[in-house]
């Protein structure tokens, strides 16, 4: 999956973190496309369309490479679409530099309101926009160098990204959906590490240490709140075995039994 896929995808899952990436604030809801160019085969790295026609344009370019005719070539493209659609709207053209080195300056062009250039490099939106990146977490591997000393990072990084995005408590489907664009950014910034072991990572995270599994824990200690504490820790400890969720050793810890007194428990319940 190359980079301007993962950002395709993104993107499509939720068009609105674009918006919140380079930090503009449109009203509205729109549609993340992508479209080409007819005359010219050029395909744009992303077209935001707003779903109920009131709002610009927005035309996305990730940049990854050098490219001294970058502007140039975005305005040519997006003046060859307006000239092949007739369209009068509005546009916001976004380019997005995956490093600063690849921006090469000041363009020579601008734009007059209400049309606008956004230029934007992603370390510097990740700093604006702080801890709480919501859907954007999965594209946080991209902001490392990819060299020895950051891979070395990643031990500690992935968990904990990966756990940014279980605390979203999104539907199942949709947090698998993020965590399978984190594992393939991870691999894409880190081309030399295989998905075995970037899933391993993953795992790293004590699954009792989870927001998931804590919500469990929680509910196992309400339901057993009334007991005395040695009954009340067995309640605790028989309801998580219960839903099958957590390891032996993990509700050893969540309960405050020992291990052997979780497996006797679990041994009764399965007799």
């Amino acid at each position: 999956m190359k980079t301007d896929a993962l950002f395709y995808k993104l993107f499509r899952f939720d068009p609105r973190s674009l918006l919140r990436l380079v930090q503009l604030q449109i009203a509205g809801q729109y549609v993340f496309e992508s479209i080409t160019v007819k005359t010219t085969e050029k395909r744009f790295d992303g077209f935001l369309r707003p779903k109920d026609g009131d709002g610009p344009y927005i035309f996305l370019e990730i940049q990854g490479y050098d490219d001294p005719a970058i502007y140039w070539r975005l305005f040519r493209e997006i003046a060859t679409w307006y000239e092949a659609s007739g369209s009068r709207t509005p546009f916001i053209a976004i380019v997005l530099f995956l490093d600063e080195e690849y921006d090469p300056g000041i363009p020579m062009l601008s734009c007059t309101p209400p049309c606008q250039l956004i230029r934007k490099n992603l370390a510097d939106c990740f700093e604006a926009i702080g801890d709480k990146a919501g859907a954007l977490t999965v594209l946080k591997p991209l902001t490392l160098s990819g060299k020895k000393e950051d891979q070395k990072k990643l031990q500690e990084l992935v968990p904990r990204w990966e756990e940014e995005i279980r605390s979203l408590k999104l539907p199942e489907h949709e947090t698998k959906e993020l965590s399978e664009l984190l594992i393939y950014t991870v691999l894409q910034r880190f081309p030399k590490l295989t998905l075995k072991e970037v899933q391993k990572m993953i795992q790293l995270t004590p699954l009792d240490q989870t927001v998931a599994a804590q919500e469990l824990i929680q509910i196992a200690e309400k339901k057993g709140e009334k007991k005395g504490e040695k009954k009340r820790s067995k309640e605790t400890a028989r309801i998580l075995l219960s839903m099958g969720k957590l390891t032996v050793k993990e509700i050893s810890r969540a309960s405050g039994l020992s291990v052997k007194e979780v497996e006797t428990l679990r041994d009764s319940q399965t007799k």
